[in-house]
């Protein structure tokens, strides 16, 4: 497996709110002309990640590539191209892709954690495809609705790819906690977390032997459906933890509010269209 290869899954399918918009919350403003989502992908370019997927469904999903495009560029190459002759020449593309929940999953295992599960797995199956030597051995995961500072988190981009797990934290607290801070996921904790999901996803009663007969109460049927990130990966290994400066829990509106009268929310704005644009039209 690939130590430089580092996709991003952004989880937007069964993401829970409380803003209640006929439009994906993805899309909330965080400042002009541009959204909780782009946001994100903007903190994925800072962190080093080489592919950002996007996992959401098909309802949503074309007006989510309307705002983003298909390509954006890495931040680090930005600034390395900045002094040096013919400097856009070192720019480096990230590809954005989208990928559905598939429709087996739906309402059987797809809370908002598996959103992180899937993605990764199609990103491996898809690296695979490409070559065996672009094997990620880690995800980089980002949460459109956990806003940090990106420069913050540029700040510890070669921190990211040496240790995994790796949390951001926030007053002590982690992903495990149930916040939606970026965390790095390698192999050995994504089928421990996919394995909390499936085996907590029955309707089925298993029998002592033989295929199974009997349901489970209602009560007890698809339990990991109403699953939260704690839950998922409350019970993950330690990992490293790197406090941040900075936070906001955008999933909540009091929470919105403090990001907008914060002074990150005051300076978050749109980043030029050498680093963000959609398709190829820079």
């Amino acid at each position: 497996m690939s130590k430089l290869t580092m996709p991003a899954i952004v989880p937007v399918a069964g993401m829970n709110t409380e803003f209640g918009m006929e439009w994906d919350a993805s899309l909330v403003p965080v400042g002009p002309n541009y959204t909780a989502l782009e946001a994100t992908v903007y903190e994925c370019l800072h962190a080093g990640c080489t592919s950002i997927w996007i996992v959401a469904n098909d309802d949503v999903a074309p007006l989510l590539r309307h705002r983003l495009g298909e390509v954006a560029t890495d931040i680090d190459s930005i600034q390395r191209g900045t002094f040096a002759k013919f400097g856009q020449n070192k720019h480096i593309e990230v590809p954005i892709y989208y990928v559905p929940i598939h429709p087996k999953h739906r309402d059987k295992v797809d809370n908002y954690a598996w959103s992180v599960i899937y993605g990764a797995n199609v990103a491996y199956w898809i690296h695979t495809k490409f070559s065996r030597w672009t094997q990620p051995n880690q995800y980089y995961v980002s949460f459109p609705m956990g806003m940090m500072d990106p420069k913050e988190v540029l700040g510890h981009r070669s921190l990211l790819r040496k240790n995994a797990p790796f949390y951001f934290s926030y007053e002590g607290k982690t992903v495990k906690d149930g916040l939606p801070l970026s965390f790095v996921i390698d192999p050995e904790e994504w089928r421990r977390a996919k394995h909390v999901i499936t085996t907590n996803a029955s309707v089925w009663k298993a029998p002592d032997e033989g295929m199974p007969t009997e349901k489970l109460p209602p009560e007890e049927r698809l339990v990991s459906l109403s699953y939260g990130l704690a839950d998922v990966f409350g019970e993950g290994p330690a990992g490293t933890k790197q406090e941040m400066k900075s936070f906001y829990d955008l999933t909540t509106w009091s929470g919105y509010g403090k990001f907008i009268s914060s002074e990150l929310g005051k300076r978050t704005k749109r980043p030029n269209t050498n680093t963000m644009y959609r398709g190829r039209n820079k």
